[in-house]
């Protein structure tokens, strides 16, 4: 894996060396609202991450995670992921996550946007999933506003506070991100013109 730069955000690969600030994280108590985080002691946890695989390019599977990292402060604002499953290689599902303080600034945006960059361009991903629950409102904009789209309601489909909740899958084909890409240059080219 690698470090993901943006224009203010760097992605840090999450390994055991760095798995505290992750497990720091993780123990806001508001992260739980829309999703079950695990309950691991900080030892546990490190255990868990040391045992992820480090590389990341095509054919591989495994949970890949990296910290959201604000590049002008060196604050931690969160971490997203990149679950491959080994009998589907040619998809994933995303995930992310930010701490209350640093959402409503388009940093999840920004962050997904380079990890579906990644998993598409670098991994050749074919297709990506996320899941929300449906009251997670902010996190259905950020991925409508990526170019995911509804696919189905999972009745029950995730856990949140010991609860079972339903969750609404979103999808994102490779070839409409290219052509959402393609676009969008397209657009900035002519303006420049």
């Amino acid at each position: 894996m690698r470090v993901m730069l943006t224009e203010r955000l760097r992605l840090e690969p999450v390994s055991a060396l760095n798995a505290d600030q992750l497990w720091q994280i993780l123990q806001a108590a508001d992260l739980r609202a829309f999703q079950d985080l695990p309950g691991l002691r900080l030892t546990a946890f490190v255990e868990s991450v040391s045992r992820r695989p480090l590389h990341l390019g095509s054919g591989q599977h495994g949970r890949y995670e990296w910290l959201v990292v604000l590049r002008e402060t060196g604050e931690n604002a969160g971490w997203i992921s990149l679950r491959i499953p080994e009998r589907e290689p040619g998809a994933a599902e995303v995930g992310y996550t930010l701490l209350a303080e640093f959402r409503g600034r388009g940093y999840a945006t920004e962050a997904v946007t380079a990890l579906i960059d990644e998993a598409f361009a670098v991994v050749h991903l074919q297709r990506l999933c996320a899941y929300c629950v449906p009251k997670n409102s902010a996190s259905i904009a950020v991925l409508e506003r990526l170019g995911f789209t509804r696919d189905i309601t999972l009745p029950r489909g995730a856990t949140v506070g010991g609860e079972p909740v339903d969750v609404i899958a979103h999808v994102l084909e490779s070839r409409d991100w290219r052509e959402r890409a393609n676009r969008t240059l397209t657009s900035a080219e002519s303006k420049k013109k």
